[in-house]
């Protein structure tokens, strides 16, 4: 069956949308294949509403014998309410986007009939024999096909960054002894010290600490001379010892040296989305006094987790950084907290990913193709159970928020980007953050039937929508605090709830206002500069003229 034809309708009457604290409107629904649509009666100053089936997490219904109402809970975490005249109206609209928002197949999304008005930019992808240049790396890093096909490792990309001196075949016999064949690949060579960050799935060393030499000379490969390097592990020491019994485990220290283990206890998946629901639950609390709320905020304990994430980022830099050393991260899998980490850490690490083209590079390089599963993780489709979803992107994201409250000129981005790749991971028009793998995305053809949203922002239109004005490059590596008092609820994403789209649109136009008089003011200081170097020539000449 099409999709349309899952429709019972398509056009409702007289209907009342509430959004917001206090706004009110009037107008009609039209229901299509994708989104459902809310064209407003004439009121100046007042558009169509275009809400993706896809961006609805929940809908609920109350149904009377007068008017009755659906309330529609966005994963964009806003809130409208639809008021009809009749009950039958509401259950037609209900039973639309019921069904469509969760297809069986991310084949039925969207991003697969996704038209664009105006032709997108062409937008390569990352190319990583020029990453490797970037980082200055390429005495010590290649460039490895031993995944072409995914013959070794279904959730790796074909091609992948290694040590220079690792064979494919000593790539194979370690993709055996680590977790889903996830051997250990490079994600980062520091150029100051040639110290590498390298992720990789957990070993399967098991209670009788099983060994693969192979594995250990990939580890060593990245290894100077009377060098150490961390392993850094982002579960506890017990869970990673529970793991060790089911035939998983940690390297042993015995067949590995040269590398010190550290543990960082990062949650479970499970623990994650609890937290992430009660901190939502918290969020939406508009009745509860002062005192409960701040109780149930700190309750979620949403905020201690993504202190923990940048701590364990704040360790990777410190090996790297100060003490010179190679790390390895891993967890389980490696394609969750593993990525995390290692994409938090280069945030602190490389000024190129605090700009805005470098972020969206470091996104690609880092989450989407390493094998984040994105539909798994962000419930793409009505066959992805609760136990596989965590919201471990938006951990991620609000991580890099509070580095970017404590450097607000470090970045060339502002947080309505952050926000923006937020929405985009759980319902975009665009294909990017479709499927598990490379390899899922490839079977799905996604780069030949979707569009980029990287293209997207490739535009300079769309692009200067989220440039920081006050953006100021800073090459040094940065040293965000993770104490209590420095790690702050991100107001502007989780409290959405409480805000319309006339106070978003509002703080919109102010905050581009302020942007648009801190650039104007910037733009005055460069040309003051270009005048004073100007005088200073004339005052040489002036003064060799003296001389003379």
């Amino acid at each position: 069956m099409e999709i349309a034809e899952q429709l019972k309708r398509r056009f409702i009457e007289s209907v009342i949308l509430r959004r917001g604290k206090s706004e009110i409107t009037k107008g009609n629904i039209h229901l299509t294949a994708h989104h459902l649509i809310f064209i407003p009666d004439a009121v100046a100053g007042v558009g169509e509403l275009w809400m993706l089936y896809s961006n609805v997490n929940n809908i609920e219904k109350r149904i009377t014998a007068g008017p009755s109402v659906l309330t529609l809970r966005c994963r964009s975490l806003v809130v409208f309410q639809l008021e009809f005249k009749c009950a039958e109206d509401c259950m037609d609209v209900f039973n639309a986007v019921d069904t469509l928002a969760r297809p069986a197949s991310e084949e039925d999304l969207y991003p697969f009939f996704f038209r664009p008005r105006n032709t997108l930019p062409t937008v390569d992808g990352v190319d990583l024999q020029k990453e490797i240049e970037r980082l200055g790396g390429k005495d010590a890093l290649r460039i490895s096909s031993v995944n072409e096909d995914f013959k070794v490792c279904t959730s790796y990309p074909e091609k992948v960054i290694v040590p220079v001196g690792v064979s494919d075949d000593f790539l194979k016999r370690s993709s055996k002894f680590r977790q889903h064949g996830r051997f250990p690949v490079v994600s980062y060579f520091h150029e100051p010290n040639g110290a590498v960050l390298m992720r990789s799935g957990q070993p399967h060393c098991g209670p009788n600490n099983h060994r693969c030499s192979q594995d250990e000379a990939i580890l060593n490969a990245t290894l100077a001379r009377h060098r150490r390097g961390h392993i850094i592990d982002t579960r506890s020491a017990s869970t990673a010892q529970q793991h060790k019994q089911r035939g998983g485990g940690v390297e042993v220290e015995a067949h590995y040296p040269q590398w010190r283990r550290h543990n960082c206890g990062l949650e479970s998946l499970e623990n994650v989305l609890d937290s992430y629901t009660r901190l939502m639950d918290a969020c939406a609390d508009s009745t509860s006094s002062m005192g409960t709320w701040l109780s149930r905020l700190a309750g979620s304990c949403w905020m201690s987790h993504v202190s923990v994430l940048l701590q364990a980022a704040q360790q990777v830099v410190q090996c790297i950084d100060s003490e010179a050393g190679c790390v390895l991260v891993h967890g389980i899998a490696g394609w969750d907290s593993t990525l995390q980490v290692s994409a938090l850490a280069q945030v602190i690490l490389d000024p190129h990913c605090r700009t805005l083209i470098g972020f969206q590079h470091l996104i690609e390089r880092e989450w989407v193709l390493p094998g984040h599963p994105f539909s798994l993780r962000c419930g793409h489709t009505s066959v992805t159970s609760r136990t596989e979803r965590a919201p471990l992107f938006v951990m991620f994201l609000d991580a890099v928020h509070q580095v970017m409250r404590q450097y607000p000129c470090s970045f060339e981005f502002t947080e309505r980007f952050l926000m923006k790749l937020f929405e985009h991971a759980y319902s975009s028009e665009f294909g990017t953050f479709l499927g598990n793998s490379e390899r899922e995305r490839k079977a799905m053809d996604v780069t030949k039937k979707t569009f980029s949203l990287w293209s997207h922002f490739s535009q300079d239109s769309v692009a200067m929508e989220y440039v920081n004005p006050a953006y100021y490059k800073n090459s040094t590596v940065l040293s965000p605090s993770t104490a209590p008092p420095s790690i702050e609820l991100w107001r502007e994403l989780y409290l959405r709830l409480f805000h319309g789209s006339a106070d978003d649109d509002a703080a919109l136009i102010q905050a581009r206002h302020v942007e648009q008089r801190l650039s104007d003011a910037k733009a005055s200081v460069e040309e003051k500069k270009r005048e004073l170097e100007k005088l200073q020539q004339v005052a040489l000449k002036r003064s060799q003229v003296t001389a003379a």
